[in-house]
């Protein structure tokens, strides 16, 4: 059987207020729409069961076992563009066609505000979001030395003639090949396929082709891609991926392990399975903003173990910017509502709610970067715009957020200095 494509982990999420109905298609894009299509459940917290969360007054469980020992930074820090990372799905063109010359657009404000990391993935238009962020680089003549550039393994493109029939029925992805309905790269190649591989050799070869597509001597981080079913995930350990990774980053191929995930469970289970030290960094998505913080014994495990964390989808699917997505479908009225009640304390602090989102996106102390996926030089403006933003929400409104059961008691905000 046909196996679908699944979702990515740079969330897309558009960022122009203005473009309600953009909003509400990118928030379905790369891991949203793709991983919704493909049947892929979000697990519960793996903090405990019911009675080891509490509940907020609008009925969502939050977990606290671990969330007393994440530490926050104080509410004096400034956020900078540092703070920022661009994710490049949107550079493949979603949904609607787009253009070289658009990509290079956007890379390019990006460079000029200052933003210095990249995401990327194979996965986003069957490379084109690799060739067209590497192709914008150089022709913008980023500093490489600065720049520091991710992608991600798991997913190897094969030229056609190359895939066996064995491989067509049983690891191929159809839901991201131009011509399936699945698929939602409309200017994706036609000439290759997207075959699962998690193996060492695997991953290997993901390396070598990502870095002739940048054309880039090296990147700075490969990250995981969706290991978030058994056997995907089985074969990155068992079948040797992450002792690859390993041995990348000790020849100085690569200067971080990483993973690319959107599945909390499954992010702590790689972690407690390899060693200490194995991973320098994970990209999680849609567990840790104002709607969802289902990733909060992720990110404990993350700091004792002294691994960053590269936060996504801060915004729930576009939700917390105008969208009406959450988790891949319509957002349920109670989530509607919730987000309603957040807009409102907002603006009675006179504060943009994106810039609240970012905000408390930022504020655990393991985090070390956030992912905003942009398609536009304007959406760039948009998103430093909001980051500057972010300094100016009061600490008041965290107090407010917790008497109102937006937020528990011990979920860590900005904290007084």
């Amino acid at each position: 059987a046909r196996r679908s494509t699944r979702a990515s982990n740079d969330r897309v999420e558009s960022l122009a207020p203005n473009l309600a109905h953009v909003l509400a298609v990118i928030a379905l894009a790369v891991f949203a729409a793709i991983h919704f299509r493909a049947g892929a459940r979000r697990v519960a917290p793996s903090s405990g069961d019911a009675s080891d969360s509490k509940s907020s007054s609008a009925g969502v469980a939050f977990p606290t076992e671990t969330m007393a020992s994440l530490g926050s930074h104080p509410a004096g820090r400034k956020l900078t563009v540092d703070d920022l990372i661009l994710g490049c799905s949107p550079l493949a063109g979603i949904y609607a066609s787009s253009t070289p010359e658009r990509a290079t657009e956007t890379v390019r404000a990006a460079l000029d505000a200052g933003i210095t990391r990249f995401d990327t993935a194979p996965h986003y238009g069957l490379g084109l979001s690799e060739r067209r962020l590497g192709d914008a680089l150089r022709e913008c003549g980023a500093d490489m030395s600065k720049t520091r550039v991710y992608t991600k393994v798991g997913r190897v493109m094969k030229p056609k003639d190359e895939v066996t029939a064995s491989e067509k029925e049983s690891v191929v992805e159809w839901g991201n090949v131009p011509g399936d309905p699945g698929c939602i790269f409309p200017d994706a190649p036609v000439d290759v396929l997207p075959v699962l591989d998690y193996t060492g050799p695997g991953f290997r070869r993901s390396h070598a082709d990502s870095l002739a597509r940048l054309r880039l001597d090296s990147v700075d981080g490969l990250r995981i891609h969706d290991a978030e079913d058994e056997a995907r995930y089985a074969q990155a350990n068992a079948g040797g991926g992450v002792a690859e990774l390993v041995k990348l980053r000790d020849e100085g191929a690569i200067r971080e392990v990483s993973l690319g995930m959107n599945d909390a469970t499954f992010v702590r289970r790689m972690l407690e399975d390899n060693p200490p030290g194995t991973f320098d960094s994970v990209m999680m998505a849609g567990a840790w903003n104002l709607l969802d913080q289902d990733g909060a014994d992720v990110l404990a495990e993350c700091e004792r173990r002294g691994v960053a964390v590269h936060n996504a989808g801060i915004f729930a699917s576009g939700l917390l910017v105008g969208g009406s997505h959450y988790k891949y479908a319509p957002a349920p009225p109670d989530i509607v509502e919730r987000t309603e009640r957040w807009r409102a304390l907002a603006a009675k602090h006179d504060v943009p709610l994106p810039a609240v989102a970012i905000a408390f996106a930022c504020a655990p102390r393991v985090v070390k970067g956030c992912a905003v996926g942009v398609k536009s030089p304007e959406e760039v403006a948009q998103s430093a715009a909001w980051l500057a933003d972010a300094n100016a929400v009061p600490t008041r409104l965290w107090v407010d957020a917790k008497e109102l059961g937006l937020l528990a008691p011990d979920v860590p905000t900005p904290s007084p200095a």
